[in-house]
């Protein structure tokens, strides 16, 4: 469906006009939140985005029929399943919400762990509460083995290292929290990286946190002066031309006891990768 704005005024008010479709307020914010709006050709995810007089406003795909099946719009793919636990491969812009897990996966599914809106890779869910508990233990003890793919901005000197701080809030952005580095009142967050690849501008980093704070390889790594591309949270500018709708950081390996999960390299991540003239591992 496509749209022309005949005023301007905020994104999500033009929705409830236009859409011939009345949707409620938490069906828009899914819709956007799915990647199912465009204004003026660009992917738009936020409501009070203001728009102008003469917009062009599109819904992509199934857009409004989809907005209320996450299982359409995000296509998972099953990497282990057993009677207790489900590993599956996340897409980028599905939110680790337990609204969403259950809407997605059924009632009696739970989240153990979380991955940004747009980070993608394996995500462990607990089919029971003992199965959800037992799992949670593991992290808590720092059981569970963890391992990223960054595609960062620029090239590490070395080729890896420990970056180990307290993470906290810092501020507020678009709605969304920016962390930071500060003094030992906040939480340690400890993430061990090896660069595997490099190009002219930029670099494929391995990541391994071996704790689990929100945002923490992104602040490590932009606080090295390597923030993942196109992370604008966390970076003004980079020195790669690289364009991307996401941030391209994926979860490749989740070791949890004797299970271990793997997730390809998603295919917006090999483009990405072959745009910078990265072979993956070469």
């Amino acid at each position: 469906m496509r749209f022309f704005a005949p005023t301007g005024g905020k994104l999500v008010a033009f929705l409830q006009s236009a859409l011939p479709e009345k949707l409620s307020g938490k069906a828009l914010r899914r819709l956007l939140e799915m990647n199912g709006c465009r204004v003026n050709g660009r992917v738009e995810r936020f409501g009070s985005t203001c728009i102008k007089k003469g917009d062009l406003v599109e819904i992509l795909g199934q857009g409004v029929a989809q907005c209320t099946s996450p299982k359409a719009l995000f296509p998972f793919t099953t990497l282990y399943e057993d009677a207790d636990t489900l590993f599956v491969d996340k897409p980028a812009g599905w939110v680790c919400s337990e609204e969403n897990c259950r809407r997605t996966f059924g009632s009696g599914v739970q989240l153990v762990h979380r991955l940004d809106k747009d980070t993608t890779g394996v995500l462990a869910l607990a089919k029971n509460e003992k199965t959800h508990r037992d799992i949670l233990e593991l992290f808590a003890k720092r059981e569970v083995k963890k391992e990223y793919l960054a595609l960062v901005d620029g090239i590490p000197r070395q080729e890896m290292g420990v970056r180990e701080s307290w993470l906290m809030k810092k501020r507020a952005l678009a709605g969304q929290t920016i962390w930071g580095s500060g003094p030992s009142s906040g939480l340690l967050a400890v993430t061990h990286w090896k660069r595997v690849a490099s190009g002219e501008e930029s670099s494929l980093l391995l990541c391994q946190p071996t704790t689990g704070r929100t945002h923490q390889i992104r602040v490590h790594l932009a606080e090295m002066g390597h923030p993942i591309l196109v992370d604008r949270q966390y970076a003004a500018r980079f020195r790669s031309s690289l364009v991307s709708p996401r941030p391209l950081l994926h979860a490749s390996k989740l070791c949890l006891g004797s299970i271990e999960a793997e997730a390809p390299v998603p295919s917006d991540m090999q483009q990405g990768l072959h745009s910078v003239g990265i072979k993956l591992f070469s």
